[in-house]
């Protein structure tokens, strides 16, 4: 029989590590993705904006023991310069579904991993499709104000150039999260296809 644990009864630091899992697994699945090593990981201010950037890419990672919502703020001129050595033409000729595609392609490498993480060490979750919705429509994301939850937002960028993300992860079941290792291994360089 499961127990679930209350609101008060979540332990700070595993949402610490659970938030520590997400920024770990991003940095390195954007590198990996664009290609390009010389992409860091930015602390930015905490406060609290509406509109992040002109569009959002989403994706979810949710299971019994939490939920992980990984959005991605972005505009097409930065997602054009950050793709166009992947497709190898110039980003003024790089088309707008392209840039698009190549964000979604990061979300899904991202959730994909961290789904990995979880299943290795016996923990079910499942992932959504990476979905591309204005910037606009964070204003309809409900805040959360519970001691479950933990919201994050940092910056990934190379010479100025980067993506904004925001995540929030909520833990339902933490004994199920107690003993997950949430370092990330070494792996073979694989080739990723951008369709």
């Amino acid at each position: 029989m499961e127990v679930f644990m209350t609101e008060a009864q979540i332990d700070p630091e595993c949402l610490n590590r659970m938030r520590d899992l997400v920024r770990n697994v991003s940095i390195d699945r954007f590198k990996r993705a664009a290609q390009n090593e010389n992409y860091i990981l930015l602390e930015t201010s905490q406060l609290k904006r509406d509109v992040y950037d002109h569009w959002m890419a989403l994706i979810l990672v949710s299971g019994k023991a939490l939920r992980i919502t990984l959005k991605v703020h972005f505009n097409i001129k930065s997602s054009r310069k950050m793709a166009s050595p992947i497709y190898g033409i110039n980003p003024e000729k790089l088309e707008i579904r392209q840039a698009k595609d190549f964000i979604k392609e990061f979300c899904n490498l991202s959730a994909g991993y961290i789904k990995k993480i979880f299943e290795d060490q016996s923990i079910d979750v499942g992932i959504s499709l990476p979905l591309v919705i204005r910037g606009f429509d964070e204003v309809f994301f409900e805040r959360q104000d519970k001691e479950s939850i933990i919201e994050d937002k940092f910056r990934i960028e190379s010479g100025g150039v980067g993506v904004l993300c925001t995540n929030i992860v909520e833990v339902f079941n933490q004994s199920l999260l107690n003993d997950v290792d949430i370092n990330i291994e070494e792996e073979e360089e694989e080739e990723i296809d951008f369709l």
